[in-house]
């Protein structure tokens, strides 16, 4: 992803005073919002981490919205659609429905834990209950790769997008610095608290976007038909299984959204996060349905709608990932679109201030804390953590730099890493037969597996379109983890009740 077309660029200069005006609204709100976050902030690290687990459920549902949807939701997944069809987006809602139903059961459960033992990081919950530092230096691996996979794509996107939003003034590759400074400065003095708050504001800001933008396409289209129609000859194969490609078979639509959707969406190190947070066990039940209903409105009236429309009105385009915004000055005024402008900027915004803040928080609480510098009190775990934000935002700098490429297959990736992380949690809230060499040996498995089949280490032999190598990766893990433990040892019988007793008695 080099840089947005010469078009936009074109729109943006003759048009600056408005897109200034767009931009500078937006900061306004979160300075404001960021001053409000700091003024609460206790200078503690569960404070920091998890918002003293005092988060409201709309609140907690939309940053789990607006974090989830990112760069990838706004501009990846249109451009995948665009690229595929409609299979794509099948495959986004199916994954979506089984998250949702995920979120139901495995959040309350976190909750209890967290609350009753203290817990901040995944590798808190699955470290205690397999009384293994090695568990939880996996957690830390996983968060790294997912952290910093999604981070480096939000990084270029930002630094894009204030590229064309500055008339050309700023270049990608300052903008990417001066987002990541932006973010730094945010997550540093308002904590997780500050972060959720202003996902509140940029998720409603993103629906409403979304939820516009997809009325002005199908008013452009002279109705739901013309949008179809458009497509002309290739609008049977757009429209239907296996798409364009013939790639998106069933099977393949499932395994994809093992990646795209229950890694990102249920397993990731920031939604574990999120799901400590919350103030109640009560609220998973609306999370979930809530969340149900943004990604409906936000995947069908956006991606699907931006795609589909997309691919009738540009037959080629330079990156798939531009389609979204090339769509958005066609069917929108120029004011409206350069609102969509800076609702994709707000959704990079979101993400990269989760992903950073709980990149940190992993890497001090289930690393340096606990394997290297026991000894670490409250204070000084916050201390270390705004310190190390500054290298990790430095290193994602760099690598978006270095490192351009296309949005959706980074996301698929993250995901297929953090799946991984499946096994073991359900073992340790709901499978008592579950054993500590079990949870060590599956997840090692299928996360080597997945690099080695996604990067071409090794052959993979089951044909693509049967199933992605990701998703082979984690029925191999699966497969491993039941296997082994039945052959070793399940956890003490009071590790268990520690656990599982605590869960049946709280549910």
């Amino acid at each position: 992803m080099s840089s947005f077309p010469a078009e936009i660029r074109e729109l943006v200069l003759s048009n600056y005073p408005l897109i200034l005006a767009a931009l500078g609204g937006y900061f306004a709100i979160f300075l404001l919002i960021s001053w409000a976050a700091k003024r609460r902030l206790a200078q503690e690290a569960t404070d920091y981490i998890v918002a003293s687990r005092d988060l409201g459920w709309l609140v907690v549902t939309f940053t789990m919205f607006a974090s989830v949807l990112s760069g990838v939701g706004m501009a990846g997944l249109p451009g995948t659609v665009y690229s595929v069809g409609v299979p794509f987006v099948v495959s986004i809602l199916a994954g979506n429905s089984v998250c949702a139903m995920l979120m139901w059961y495995v959040g309350p459960r976190i909750w209890v834990l967290g609350k009753k033992y203290h817990f901040n990081t995944p590798g808190d919950l699955l470290g205690e209950y397999y009384q293994s530092d090695t568990i939880r230096i996996y957690t830390v691996i996983a968060s790294i790769l997912y952290n910093i996979t999604y981070i480096v794509a939000q990084l270029l996107a930002g630094g894009i997008l204030l590229n064309v939003l500055s008339g050309d003034m700023i270049s990608s590759g300052l903008g990417s610095v001066i987002i990541a400074i932006i973010v730094v400065l945010h997550v540093v003095s308002a904590g997780l608290r500050g972060i959720a708050w202003l996902d509140l504001f940029n998720g409603l800001f993103i629906l409403a976007s979304l939820i516009a933008y997809g009325l002005m396409i199908i008013g452009a289209a002279g109705g739901l038909a013309g949008v179809m129609d458009g497509l002309g000859a290739i609008k049977e194969t757009f429209l239907t299984i296996p798409g364009i490609g013939g790639a998106y078979t069933p099977s393949y639509i499932y395994g994809i959204a093992i990646g795209l959707s229950v890694g990102s969406v249920v397993l990731s190190p920031a939604m574990w996060i999120r799901m400590y947070s919350a103030r109640s066990k009560a609220h998973f039940a609306k999370i979930s349905a809530m969340m149900l209903v943004l990604w409906g409105l936000a995947f069908v009236m956006g991606t699907f709608l931006i795609g589909v429309y997309g691919r009738s009105v540009f037959s080629e385009v330079e990156s798939p990932d531009f389609v979204s915004s090339l769509l958005a000055f066609k069917v929108m005024p120029i004011f409206p679109a350069a609102l969509f402008l800076v609702a994709v900027l707000a959704a990079i915004i979101s993400t990269t201030d989760t992903y950073m803040h709980t990149l940190t928080a992993t890497v001090v609480r289930d690393l340096i804390k606990v394997v290297m510098l026991p000894g670490m009190d409250s204070s000084q775990e916050m201390k270390l953590n705004r310190a190390l934000i500054i290298l990790v935002a430095a290193i994602g700098v760099v690598l978006a730099l270095l490192n351009p490429v296309l949005i959706t297959p980074l996301a698929i990736f993250a995901g297929a890493i953090t799946v991984q992380l499946l096994t073991p949690l359900l073992g340790a809230i709901t499978w008592s037969r579950a054993s500590t060499e079990a949870a060590l040996i599956a997840p090692a498995v299928g996360m080597g597996l997945t690099f080695a089949w996604e990067l071409d280490i090794l052959p993979y032999p089951v044909p693509t379109h049967i199933l992605p190598g990701l998703a082979t990766a984690f029925f191999v893990n699966v497969f491993l983890f039941v296997v082994i433990s039945f052959l070793t040892r399940p956890q003490p019988p009071e590790q268990v009740e520690k656990f599982h007793g605590v869960i049946a008695r709280e549910l």
